[in-house]
């Protein structure tokens, strides 16, 4: 029996291996791209190390890609076969992967959970814990799952700073964001290179819309966030959506075809940071040109992957908005999986993921009375989806242009006053406002 860098017994055959493991969950908690070859590393050192086995999976799922979760569920077989002598933390965790392989979110999130109430300072399950709830919609949690470990750490522990960058977020998530502040500052003061903290200060600037200052921070950090992995792009979004703010649309273009643009990249992520800031121009009244045509040539090779609803919105934007039959295949595939799957996102995506994707459709083809009534009664049910506020805000500004566009004027009105009192000085805010007729 050995220990993780933070005196948790885990199971192995030599001392390289659970080096090679420490580095793949610190490379995972620092989201770079040496995860894999970390992982490689642990498998060349332990062929059969139960944690080893349970990562894979969970990488699998992470990628949230259809065609991996059945490499997924084969790497919880092997997990859970070889944890048969392991730790009870082990096969907790190897179960954790088998739930979730299966579309069982909620059952591998209490099992993160119960892992932790053992083993508070099991900072892998208290990064995915902190991921399923986000993709959950449940901010309370994201903030709590971590902050209720709090007096299990302290700042000598490894991996303490990305156990505040966590914290920061769930604090901006639950609007808290003089403490997300101090927790996001602490995190980066620790490791400059935690792109999860940097990006947290990133959404507290967003939300209190405060370009100039969010673009300052982004920049500021640049060398810490450009090292990550494909989620750099991520940040690169955030720093774009301040520039729209700012309306200086001409640079949200050149970042977007110089900086965001990745023409190899098939990462989920990249794909909605890419529909998200392409439409948001475009409600910004800008012209993006053909640049959703090679958007929605990589979306349509994921139409019948329904991994995550929230990602499936996305593609239904990027679909719909050129000529042809894939954002069809995409909402027959949402249908048929929703009515069909037991899988835990199966019910979201009909309960919300089906009813959004085809206001979304409808925007995209003019039809904005249908998206009014489709998604008035959604509207305060969007964070079930998942993601983060200013994510999801694309859908609040969908409905918005859509209740302008309709004639629905009151209903237009009503929506932007609710707007201007969160951020009144923002530009888009305003320029609606004017328009409807609304006093600012």
């Amino acid at each position: 029996m050995f220990h993780d860098c933070r005196g948790l017994e885990i199971t192995a055959t030599s001392s390289d291996a659970i080096t090679a493991f420490d580095q793949t969950v610190d490379s995972y908690l620092g989201i770079k791209p040496e995860a894999a070859p970390n992982l490689k590393a642990t498998f060349e050192a332990d062929p059969e190390m139960p944690m080893a086995h349970t990562m894979k999976s969970y990488f699998f799922m992470l990628m949230a890609t259809g065609p991996l979760k059945e490499r997924s569920r084969k790497a919880a077989a092997d997990a859970a076969k070889f944890a048969q002598a392991a730790t009870k933390r082990e096969q907790m965790h190897a179960e954790a992967a088998t739930h979730w392989s299966h579309g069982r979110k909620g059952a591998a999130l209490a099992t993160w959970e119960t892992i932790l109430e053992e083993e508070p300072r099991d900072i892998l399950a208290l990064r995915l814990a902190h991921h399923g709830h986000f993709y959950e919609g449940d901010g309370q949690n994201l903030r709590d799952t971590v902050t209720r470990r709090m007096f299990a750490w302290n700042s000598d522990m490894a991996g303490y700073g990305y156990v505040k960058g966590m914290q920061a977020f769930g604090f901006e998530e639950t609007h808290n964001y003089d403490a997300a502040l101090l927790a996001g500052h602490e995190a980066v003061e620790i490791n400059g290179h935690d792109a999860w903290a940097i990006h947290a200060v990133a959404h507290v600037h967003e939300m209190r819309d405060e370009a100039t200052a969010g673009i300052d921070w982004i920049k500021k950090n640049k060398v810490g966030w450009r090292s990550s992995n494909n989620f750099r792009n991520h940040v690169q979004w955030h720093q774009m959506l301040m520039y729209l703010d700012q309306q200086d649309y001409a640079e949200v273009l050149r970042q977007y075809d110089e900086e965001l643009w990745d023409a190899e990249s098939d990462e989920y992520l990249d794909l909605v940071n890419d529909a998200a800031v392409l439409l948001r121009l475009e409600l910004h009244g800008q012209d993006v040109g053909d640049r959703w045509q090679a958007l929605a040539e990589k979306c349509k090779d994921h139409t019948t992957d329904q991994a995550l609803a929230f990602i499936d919105v996305h593609h239904a934007i990027s679909l719909s908005s050129v000529p042809g039959d894939d954002v069809k295949v995409l909402l027959d595939a949402m249908e048929s999986y929703a009515s069909e799957s037991s899988d835990d996102n199966a019910e979201i995506t009909g309960a919300i993921g089906l009813p959004l994707a085809h206001a979304l459709v409808a925007h995209r083809a003019g039809d904005h009375g249908a998206v009014v009534d489709l998604l008035m009664p959604l509207r305060y049910r969007f964070h079930l989806l998942g993601g983060s506020h200013a994510q999801r805000d694309l859908f609040a500004m969908v409905l918005i242009n859509s209740a302008m566009a309709s004639g629905r004027t009151n209903v237009a009105k009503m929506l932007i006053s609710e707007r201007l009192a969160r951020a009144p000085q923002n530009a888009w805010n305003l320029n609606c406002a004017r328009e409807i007729g609304v006093a600012v």
